[in-house]
């Protein structure tokens, strides 16, 4: 059975990072995917990188509306386990998991019904669109095995077991790039599914990954012991979900969709623009996963010690996890600097001024990486205390109030044009910094689900 992190008692700083660093190791991995398929899928040209860039955010704005329930799912098991209730545990599995399955079917006929006019709608030019519509068609299909593990991983790490979920990521990465090549460019005389087999080799990488995890559950090798039983629905528990996911869900799904204006405010400066944004956030999604790493390890440790009664420690951890975003993405994006045009080069070797471009857009971002980490840090933290309805008007805030309406302004009514877009990101976020700082210094968050359920 992997060791659990202990996260009620000890020194925090040592338990933050045993906690984050397996987790933001997990997350790096889970960006890698991307990574690896944008790196071969660059050797297509442009309009391919256009292609998976289009379809990327549309993917998400499903993939942010099912990831209520296994925050929901994530928030209960760390303040039970946190409590001490290992027998809550298991049917807290069973019925995340329920619901994710049912959720991921319906998102999975939806996606393949409304693929097409949505990419119409968002300015999508017509021979970008095709190549979308083929990459989405399979990735669609992949959204069970991804909800399900996505699922399974959010609980394993709110149970303590970070490492074994960085492990499974590990060799399903490996997978998905092994695959890559063969798929995308073809074998021998087969000339391969372009795009399309990238999406291909992702769907079978986390099909591998899902099985995995699911035997580590059902064969009691884990603190959360999974088993039939406990996928009987079970009112009280859906409940109790529902109420913490739906605020999570709306959280997650109107912060990606306000992705997707963006990208559609690029995609009316041209293809160019486009695969600018595509090629440019590709570098700023990589490290957003480090800083989800922090901020779930926070919500973890603060939903544990608030289970356990530590109120006072629950806050000191979510100090101290914000001094470590804020100075240390702070220190790794001007680390970043002088790489930038290196870093897109490799992405997209035969462009040169998608090159140009996109080194533009990261150099703006680059510096400010701490104060958007501050925000995501101090929001799991509302999270794990399960103040996820706090959380959603936090985060729709910075999204629909700070970052989309400078975007709009700065390209819109200014000579900057899409450079304004990439502008957006830092002042949405600094104001979201500031705003997430006052409430947590003087505004109600925490809650104790593990005594209000029993």
């Amino acid at each position: 059975m992997p060791k659990a992190v202990s996260m009620t008692q000890g020194p925090l700083v040592p338990i933050l990072l045993r906690v984050a660093l397996p987790i933001t190791g997990a997350n790096l991995l889970q960006s890698a995917y991307q990574l690896v398929n944008t790196l071969f899928v660059g050797r297509l040209g442009a309009s391919s990188v256009a292609a998976v860039a289009a379809s990327g955010p549309l993917f998400e704005v499903l993939i942010s509306l099912g990831s209520g329930l296994s925050t929901a799912g994530a928030v209960l098991m760390a303040q039970h386990a946190g409590a001490g209730h290992r027998t809550e545990l298991g049917r807290i599995a069973g019925q995340t998991l329920l619901m994710v399955g049912a959720m991921a079917l319906c998102f999975m006929a939806i996606g393949q019904l409304l693929a097409p006019q949505v990419l119409h709608a968002i300015g999508v030019e017509p021979s970008i669109a095709e190549l979308s519509i083929g990459y989405l068609r399979i990735r669609y299909c992949a959204l069970i095995p991804m909800f399900a593990f996505m699922a399974i991983q959010a609980m394993l790490n709110a149970a303590g077991e970070v490492r074994y979920v960085m492990s499974v990521m590990a060799c399903s990465v490996a997978l998905n790039a092994a695959l890559d090549p063969w798929l995308i460019f073809g074998i021998g005389n087969w000339p391969g599914l372009g795009v399309r087999g990238a999406a291909l080799a992702t769907f079978t990488a986390q099909s591998l990954a899902l099985g995995i995890g699911l035997t580590h559950l059902l064969r009691g090798r884990s603190v959360v012991r999974l088993q039939g039983a406990h996928l009987r629905p079970r009112p009280a528990h859906l409940r109790q979900h529902l109420g913490l996911a739906l605020p999570a869900s709306i959280e997650q799904g109107t912060r990606t969709f306000g992705s997707v204006i963006l990208m559609s405010l690029a995609a009316g400066f041209g293809t160019h623009a486009l695969a600018t944004y595509g090629l440019g956030t590709r570098l700023l999604f990589f490290w957003f996963s480090p800083m989800l790493g922090l901020s779930v390890a926070t919500a973890i440790v603060v939903g544990q010690n608030l289970g356990a009664g530590h109120e006072q420690r629950a806050v000191a951890a979510v100090r101290t996890a914000s001094l470590l975003a804020l100075g240390a993405f702070t220190a790794i994006g001007l680390a970043l600097l002088p790489l930038v045009p290196w870093i897109m080069h490799a992405l997209t070797p035969r462009e040169p001024t998608l090159i140009r471009d996109a080194s533009v857009f990261a150099y703006i971002y680059c510096p400010f990486l701490g104060l958007l980490a501050l925000p995501q840090v101090l929001n799991g933290a509302f999270r794990g205390a399960g103040s996820t309805r706090l959380a959603m008007g936090l985060s729709l805030t910075m999204q629909w109030l700070f970052q989309l309406p400078s975007a709009l302004l700065l390209a819109s009514f200014t000579s900057l044009g899409a450079v304004g877009l990439w502008w957006s990101y830092p002042i949405g976020n600094a104001l979201a910094a500031l705003l997430c700082a006052g409430w947590f210094k003087w505004g109600r968050w925490r809650r104790n689900l593990a005594s209000a359920m029993n």
